[in-house]
């Protein structure tokens, strides 16, 4: 069993995809933790699929999924097949900086925090940022979460207690059904600043359908079936 397993979402990244997981390896192997990292292709329209299965064919440490479109979708797929005592997730669009990886895993070995994740401190543009701002600040209105940066990944987090969340949203609104259930189970959070690097491949998915999607789970998470399951099955 590997001490960690690393799930990247591969939407459109032929291009770029090799030189990622590359960097992530390089990182990992510098801190000697065992890991196996996931891949899962999620309705690309590109040679993705066939890239990363080159990969896959050349480490036995990666291995391959797919499952359809969407973000939430690729993360839920990945957790499924994962065999790590953690399980850590991010994009794979080049942005986060794989030597974060180093401060993320020091902490969570520490064990002074139930889930470890980066703190953004900046976005790709303008209206990115203030997008964003807006976002955090209007799920800490309706929601228990005190959380800086609720979509900011890599987060690493125990396998077990991963699985205890039963995530289920298909789209971006996992990272915020994540945060929700997290805190009202009391879990504690670590955040570690990053400064985001440059977009080097594929394309933004964030539109104006993202933002209206977002806004309609936002307003009916609270009366959603499957968390109110999940509310009567941890929490009374």
């Amino acid at each position: 069993m590997p001490d960690l397993s690393l799930i990247l979402p591969v939407l459109n990244e032929e291009n770029i995809i090799t030189q990622v997981v590359a960097d992530i390896i390089k990182v990992l192997e510098s801190i000697k933790v065992s890991f196996e990292i996931i891949l899962v292709e999620n309705e690309s329209t590109d040679n993705s699929w066939e890239v990363i299965n080159s990969l896959s064919r050349k480490d036995n440490r990666i291995r391959v999924t797919r499952t359809k479109q969407g973000y939430g979708s690729a993360i839920i797929a990945g957790i499924k097949i994962a065999y790590g005592s953690f399980i850590s997730y991010m994009p794979s669009d080049g942005q986060i900086d794989s030597k974060i990886l180093i401060p993320l895993w020091q902490e969570t070995k520490s064990g002074k925090a139930d889930v470890v994740k980066i703190m953004r401190k900046n976005r790709e543009s303008t209206i990115r940022f203030v997008r964003s701002k807006v976002f955090n600040i209007l799920t800490r209105f309706l929601y228990p979460v005190d959380v800086s940066d609720i979509n900011g990944s890599p987060r690493i987090i125990k396998t077990e207690k991963l699985k205890q969340l039963e995530l289920t949203f298909s789209d971006s609104f996992i990272d915020t059904e994540f945060a929700v259930k997290a805190h009202l189970l009391g879990w504690k959070f670590k955040e570690i600043a990053m400064t985001n690097l440059a977009r080097v491949g594929g394309k933004s998915t964030v539109g104006i359908h993202t933002v209206i999607e977002f806004l309609k789970n936002l307003w009916n998470f609270r009366n959603d079936r499957n968390f109110n399951n999940w509310q009567e099955k941890y929490l009374q």
